[in-house]
């Protein structure tokens, strides 16, 4: 969006200190896990927060600096294979509102849609409608996702939700964009059972 975060973005890549660390986001001096940033305000010039984790770190006129070392983990997410050609599989993203019948959800399913990621009230909830026709569509083979309007938090499995009986997959810190995003890479991968696609979406794996 400007020269300063150009500048800062190509200072954090080239840092020796940003070995080991994945793919990152640099915004407005700070330094931001892909899993995490989110923008939270519409035209601030300080508009990306990483919810629930806080920022990696921060880039200024002083240099690069990290708050914490790299994790020392074994990255167990699947490798993803892209379809050959445009576009990813249809995935639609449903926000849960009061009086919400399962109208949509059958739309969804009906339009085409191979995936549908829920944007839930509280922990990622809905009426029982709504949870009746997403296990109807579970059932046919699609991937549903429950996550959740809120920016902060996680939808919790198996807690207001019976998810392994539905045949749900809860998108824990991932908000519906992301979540989406997962969902259709899954999916163009082979991957729409609900086990091994929530595997994916654990925070350890990112």
């Amino acid at each position: 969006d400007g020269p300063a975060n150009l500048l800062h973005a190509v200072q954090v890549a080239a840092s020796p200190a940003s070995r080991e660390r994945g793919v990152m986001a640099v915004m407005n001096e700070t330094i931001h896990s892909p899993r995490h940033v989110v923008k939270a305000h519409t035209t601030a010039v300080n508009a990306f927060v990483s919810m629930n984790a806080g920022a990696l770190g921060c880039v200024n006129a002083a240099g690069v600096r990290f708050y914490q070392p790299p994790a020392r983990k074994v990255n167990t997410r699947p490798r993803f294979q892209l379809p050959d050609r445009p576009p990813l599989p249809a995935v639609a993203v449903i926000y849960a509102h009061a009086g919400m019948d399962a109208g949509l959800v059958e739309a969804a399913a009906a339009g085409g849609a191979r995936g549908i990621v829920l944007a839930g009230a509280g922990n990622g909830n809905a009426s029982a409608a709504v949870l009746d026709a997403l296990a109807a569509a579970a059932r046919r083979g699609l991937l549903v996702v429950r996550a959740a309007r809120m920016p902060e938090g996680c939808v919790n499995r198996n807690v207001e939700v019976d998810d392994d009986r539905l045949g749900f997959v809860a998108a824990l810190d991932l908000p519906p964009s992301k979540a989406r995003i997962l969902a259709q890479l899954l999916i163009a991968s082979g991957i729409s059972k609900p086990g091994r696609a929530q595997a994916a979406f654990e925070p350890y794996n990112a």
